[in-house]
């Protein structure tokens, strides 16, 4: 078992282990510990499912470094202006927005053609994100249907499957997440 306290390096190389050996993570998001793994990496996405009892019909959200980034695998041109606007006045709110996905993005991430992404608040794991240029899962740690796990020795107890783990600061909350793929801004959470 490998644990790394939270640094922009830390974080690069667990983004790179975990891609070398298709295994998932453990890491702090900006609002509660996640577990996830590359986009690329399907093996250890596939994981996750498992781990958590989670139904395969049900995506995880993506995170992605800036509106730069996120661009390169959801539609941004396809929202209105307004629905545009309120993203950018939003994202950094510790929201989830959902997009209409783009064509280059595997079907394991989107449902109805649609993907949930957040740019995280926390600036080292955005810069973590921009600088191994990787879009990660991120899902709360937790088995499906019960509450998330904040304390790391209880996620160490719980989720002992898994061998990479990089501790550090959350705030205990989960994010809102918002569909603006029609012309109506839908809170969901």
């Amino acid at each position: 078992m490998i644990i790394l306290q939270e640094s922009l390096n830390n974080l690069v190389e667990i983004f790179n282990i975990s891609t070398k050996e298709q295994i998932p993570f453990i890491f702090p998001t900006d609002t509660i510990y996640g577990i996830g793994a590359s986009i690329y990496n399907k093996n250890a996405n596939l994981e996750i499912y498992k781990i958590k009892n989670r139904p395969y019909n049900k995506p995880f959200p993506i995170l992605a470094g800036s509106i730069d980034h996120l661009a390169e695998i959801a539609d941004i041109s396809s929202l209105s202006s307004k629905n545009f606007q309120f993203f950018k006045e939003n994202y950094n709110n510790f929201s989830t927005f959902i997009f209409y996905a783009k064509e280059n993005l595997d079907g394991m991430y989107k449902h109805n053609n649609k993907v949930a992404i957040r740019i995280p608040n926390k600036k080292i794991l955005s810069e973590a994100l921009v600088k191994s240029n990787i879009f990660l899962t991120a899902t709360s740690v937790n088995e499906s249907g019960k509450p998330f796990l904040n304390s790391l020795n209880s996620i160490i107890d719980e989720f002992s499957s898994i061998e990479l783990f990089v501790c550090g600061k959350i705030n205990n909350n989960s994010s809102s997440i918002y569909d603006i793929t029609e012309n109506d801004i839908v809170k969901i959470r």
